[in-house]
């Protein structure tokens, strides 16, 4: 057969030139890759403030990351120091605090982080870099984030500590002690928990549990016969209510009783476990049992998701002639603002709320021994004060200041070993420094020092009123022996 004309059979490429044809399906396969593990790749979770964050969080992060820039650009030595917090709660199951506090928190730190390198002159060398830590996620997304902060430590960024650490559940406490075998210097901000005293390289400038409890018992020794009872949160991960309980409990007897025999904590079991299902429906039916013991003051041990349902519960109490004052911890600082809906109706609830904060404004100036003014001022209205920065924030939940005061605290040591020459100490020698030497911190929450488990030694406390719409009023500053520290010596003022 001849052959057939007007057709071109010209041999594919890959046969005519097999050599191109492999390099460039090699490229393709390179691109393509690339492109994937770009896109599959996990984020970061330490970061000078760069990347994409929740609206909630963009404005601070980005002077964060404005500011390390700064720093970087600066012939200055330069350390680092980061804040470890779930950046995003909503997507964080086990995490306790509200988007607000988170905010907070990050605006305290920046604050104290740009106080260093800007307003301190000569005497803070060298500059500090934030950088933000994002334990974000299930209850093992502290592994990620503790991993990337220990590769930190032997970078040119020159981590030396981690503060803030988010709050008293169990997460917390493992990276807390995977950061101590890797010889990170920890300051805690707000966790409480009385279970995470003595870890090996961790101070905090937070009172726990058990002076929380002991002060809030002074409160409530001054009035007449107090016939109390316990609403506890069951749930075995989070050591903040099991030992908020314990220390009612104790401090109870320890301080209330005493001072009037006629006082007493029933024997009256009221629990449930936000862990389960229908927590809320359990808190609803505890009421009229509160109603039939005769109590008059109640120790809630629960975290702030929990109490507003209690509270509304007890304004359809039988009982609504008594007077019921309900007391807890800290963490009703999350109530802390201004509620879209009222936490309870107020109208003939006839009742009282009362929580013991960490930090609020009006001590300043009720007893402004009991607080460093220069450290005070940076909250007050003038240049780079927080206002300045942050205008139309609120300092009334106390996330800002301390964890301006847990930055203050880890920039304070960075600085003694400046004062000796050393402008770059290790993650160790900082940790060291932080859980054995006597020193004493200028904080904004109150003078601060640290007993041989890095808890402060008689921390001032701020009793606060929670009102229905969200709003606190400051009733008093006392501390767990009674009385607001009367100077930086940490002895008790005289009343």
């Amino acid at each position: 057969m001849s052959e057939q004309r007007g057709f071109d059979r010209r041999a594919p490429f890959r046969k005519v030139h097999p050599f191109w044809f492999g390099l460039l399906c090699v490229l393709l396969a390179g691109a393509l890759g690339a492109g994937l593990f770009l896109l599959l790749r996990p984020r970061p979770r330490v970061t000078d403030g760069s990347g994409d964050y929740t609206a909630n969080l963009s404005p601070v992060a980005e002077l964060i990351r404005r500011e390390n820039e700064w720093v970087r650009g600066q012939s200055t030595p330069y350390v680092s120091i980061a804040v470890m917090l779930p950046m995003d709660p909503v997507t964080s199951p086990t995490s306790t605090q509200s988007t607000e506090s988170i905010r907070h928190a990050l605006q305290g730190a920046y604050l104290a982080q740009y106080w260093s390198n800007h307003n301190e002159g000569d005497a803070s060398a060298p500059n500090v870099q934030l950088l933000l830590a994002d334990s974000s996620g299930d209850g093992d997304a502290w592994r990620a984030t503790v991993g990337e902060l220990k590769e930190k430590t032997a970078s040119e960024e020159h981590l030396v500590a981690v503060t803030g650490l988010g709050s008293s559940v169990a997460g917390t406490e493992k990276a807390i002690d995977e950061l101590a075998t890797a010889q990170i210097a920890m300051v805690g901000a707000v966790i409480t928990s009385d279970k995470l005293a003595g870890k090996a390289t961790m101070v905090r400038v937070s009172p726990p549990n058990s002076a929380q409890a002991k002060a809030i018992a002074h409160f409530l020794k001054e009035r007449d016969a107090v016939t109390a009872v316990l609403v506890q949160d069951e749930d075995g991960s989070d050591s903040y209510t099991s030992t908020l309980a314990t220390s009612f409990t104790s401090a109870f007897a320890d301080v209330v009783v005493p001072a009037n025999r006629r006082s007493r904590l029933l024997d009256v079991s009221l629990t449930y476990s936000s862990s389960l299902d229908s927590a809320d429906t359990v808190l609803g039916q505890m009421p009229e049992r509160i109603c039939n013991s005769g109590a008059n003051v109640v120790f809630f041990a629960g975290r702030w998701q929990n109490l507003p349902p209690f509270l509304r519960a007890l304004t359809r109490r039988t009982c609504v002639d008594r007077k019921i004052t309900v007391v807890t911890g800290d963490d009703a600082s999350n109530l802390n603002r201004t509620q879209q809906e009222p936490i309870w109706d107020d109208t003939r609830a006839n009742l009282e709320v009362y929580y013991t904060a960490l930090a609020h404004p009006a001590a300043w100036d009720s007893h402004p021994e009991a607080v460093q003014p220069a450290t005070a001022n940076r909250f007050r209205p003038g240049t780079d004060s927080f206002g300045a920065k942050f205008p139309g924030e609120i300092l009334d939940d106390g996330q800002a200041i301390m964890h301006h005061d847990a930055m203050l605290t880890a920039i304070g040591v960075v600085d003694i070993y400046a004062a000796q020459g050393t402008t770059r100490p290790t993650a160790s020698a900082v940790a060291n420094m932080l859980t054995s030497a006597p020193f004493t911190v200028p904080a904004a929450s109150g003078w601060i020092s640290f007993d041989k488990k890095g808890n402060p030694v008689n921390k001032a406390i701020p009793v606060l009123r929670l009102l229905p719409g969200g709003k606190v009023t400051f009733s008093e500053l006392t501390s767990e022996i009674g009385a607001p520290p009367g100077g930086p010596g940490g002895t008790a003022r005289v009343p």
